[in-house]
């Protein structure tokens, strides 16, 4: 009798929490909301774009950078971000890339090595090659370098 009993109050425990959550608490858990034809359901959280980086990746650049105390090595391999499609399109011309090239080798090749040593030193470079392709008649006003980025950068 006793156990009857327990199992009858467990049963109308669980017949009560059913009925407060599928009614009370959370109306339409079970049910399907109606979709009408021909609209779509829209996303409920806002979907944001993200603009696309246009880099122009310049090939691995090996080079001995001068040093008084013998013979250094450095290997670089950068990438340079441009602001408009337009100076996208200007350095990918082959022309304009060995150009650039040429630019960025020629001023990594000038630094001594102990500019190009230390952390800082690097950001100094990176500013002063940015700031060396902005001034130069490359991208003819149709945009700027954003920003200079070494993916290798090795230094003996």
């Amino acid at each position: 009798q006793f156990i009857v009993l327990i199992f009858v109050i467990l049963l109308g425990q669980g017949v009560a929490a059913f009925y407060l959550i599928t009614q009370v608490y959370y109306p339409g858990l079970i049910e399907e909301p109606p979709e009408e034809e021909g609209q779509v359901k829209e996303r409920e959280r806002p979907i944001f774009e993200i603009e696309q980086p246009r880099l122009v990746d310049l090939d691995e650049m090996v080079m001995n950078p001068p040093d008084d105390s013998g013979i250094r090595f450095l290997m670089a391999k950068v990438t340079v971000e441009v602001d408009t499609d337009e100076a996208l399109a200007v350095l990918e011309d082959p022309l304009a890339e060995t150009q650039l090239h040429d630019l960025v080798f020629g001023l990594l090749a000038s630094t001594s090595f102990r500019r190009l040593d230390e952390a800082e030193d690097r950001q100094r470079i990176k500013v002063r090659i940015k700031d060396e392709i902005n001034g130069s008649p490359l991208l003819k006003d149709l945009g700027e370098v954003t920003t200079v980025y070494f993916k290798r950068f090795v230094l003996q």
